[in-house]
């Protein structure tokens, strides 16, 4: 398949997630958690099992990938939605950067993991072990999940820490009228905005990277797969720490701390872009990226926005900022589709790919995601000046 055509199947399912996330979000937060994470779980396992099963052909594996993109759809937002009705605000950041590790976990997995599995026994197995793999952990997450503290007669999260106020302007709010307030908030906007950007570099690090090392670098698949694997390392290092670095050293302004780390993640890229046939360099670059992403994903890929939005609209937030972070993320698998297929040249009967056009592409980007983040500073200084 060509490039552009391996970019349109990866956009499905981006795509679908987009959209997906979107409306699962607003959906999560009314319906039972314990349900339909797992199904979502379970539904993209079978996709992968599917997908390993066909035979090579592009319209099937767009149409399979789409599916793919929505079950998952049916984890982030809803997720959140769990965190933020079992922990209150006092300690959501904290708890909902600790469970980001999720991201870098697999994503290593997958680097590393995935890869020697393809290697060794085909492209096809890459699809079957994850796929098996999640049917057993969807089936736990169905028995071990819960729903929401009221169902088994606990108080709110916010009540059971002490937080009396938070806790009575939430019991005094509909779902419906939290979710149309967080819809008209301007800075959840922004923070949407800033997320397709976001959406647009972790996707090209993650879906391109390892191709840029190869054909640039000449690195091999192992090697390249291992250097961007130092990212989720870091990455997962970084989620965890990302709410006590806000809370402790940033006093809880996590926009603030979204635009100091947003610089770290530039500085990171650019490196990464710049050194990477130095190879010890390329690893440190990757590793300084991979730290500022995996808070970046913390704050502007959920938190940030739940923090400025009713508990009872916390998947509403990130549905909507999910929405437009996919919709970056389905752009970027096009973009860089494209301009792989029009830099690529024949020489002596091999394809050679120039990326500078492209590096810019991933380094502007980051640029374009701190810019409409900084707005978001405002929004709590407005809010204790009696202002919202």
């Amino acid at each position: 398949m060509t490039a552009t055509q391996l970019g349109m199947i990866g956009a499905a399912l981006t795509i679908a997630y987009a959209f997906g996330k979107c409306f699962n979000g607003f959906m999560g937060d009314r319906c039972n958690i314990k349900k339909i994470v797992p199904l979502g779980l379970l539904g993209a396992a079978i996709m992968n099992i599917i997908f390993g099963f066909s035979s090579i052909n592009f319209t099937l594996f767009f149409f399979l990938w789409l599916m793919n993109g929505f079950f998952q759809s049916m984890g982030s937002a809803p997720w959140t939605v769990s965190l933020s009705q079992w922990f209150g605000k006092r300690k959501l950041a904290t708890w909902y950067g600790v469970c980001g590790i999720a991201h870098y976990l697999g994503e290593g997995l997958t680097y590393v993991g995935t890869a020697a599995i393809v290697a060794r026994f085909g492209w096809r197995s890459g699809f079957f072990a994850p796929g098996f793999f999640c049917i057993l952990v969807a089936l736990l997450m169905y028995i071990f999940m819960s729903d929401r503290p009221e169902t088994y007669g606990l108080p709110p999260a916010n009540e059971y820490d002490g937080d009396v106020e938070t806790a009575k302007v939430e019991k005094a709010k509909s779902t419906g009228k939290a979710q149309f307030e967080a819809l008209k908030n301007p800075f959840v906007w922004c923070v949407a905005l800033s997320a397709i950007f976001l959406g647009v570099a972790r996707y090209s690090i993650d879906n391109w990277g390892v191709i840029f090392l190869q054909e640039q670098c000449k690195y091999s698949v192992g090697v390249a797969g291992s250097i961007l694997a130092i990212s989720s390392v870091t990455g997962g290092l970084g989620s965890a720490c990302s709410g006590i670095i806000s809370d402790r050293i940033f006093k809880s302004h996590h926009a603030t701390t979204s635009i100091v780390f947003g610089i770290v993640m530039l500085a990171g890229i650019i490196g990464f872009c710049t050194f990477s046939y130095n190879r010890a360099l390329c690893m440190v670059f990757t590793a300084i990226y991979g730290f500022g992403l995996g808070i970046e994903l913390s704050f502007l890929g959920g938190m940030l926005a739940v923090d400025l939005v009713s508990q009872k609209a916390t998947g509403a937030a990130m549905g909507m900022v999910g929405l437009l972070s996919y919709l970056g993320a389905t752009g970027q698998e096009i973009v860089n589709g494209r301009l792989m297929d029009i830099s690529k040249r024949v020489v002596n009967g091999i394809a050679v790919y120039n990326f500078s056009v492209i590096n810019k592409f991933w380094i502007i980007s980051v640029f374009l995601m701190i810019l409409f983040v900084i707005p978001v500073v405002f929004a709590k200084r407005k809010k204790s000046d009696g202002k919202e």
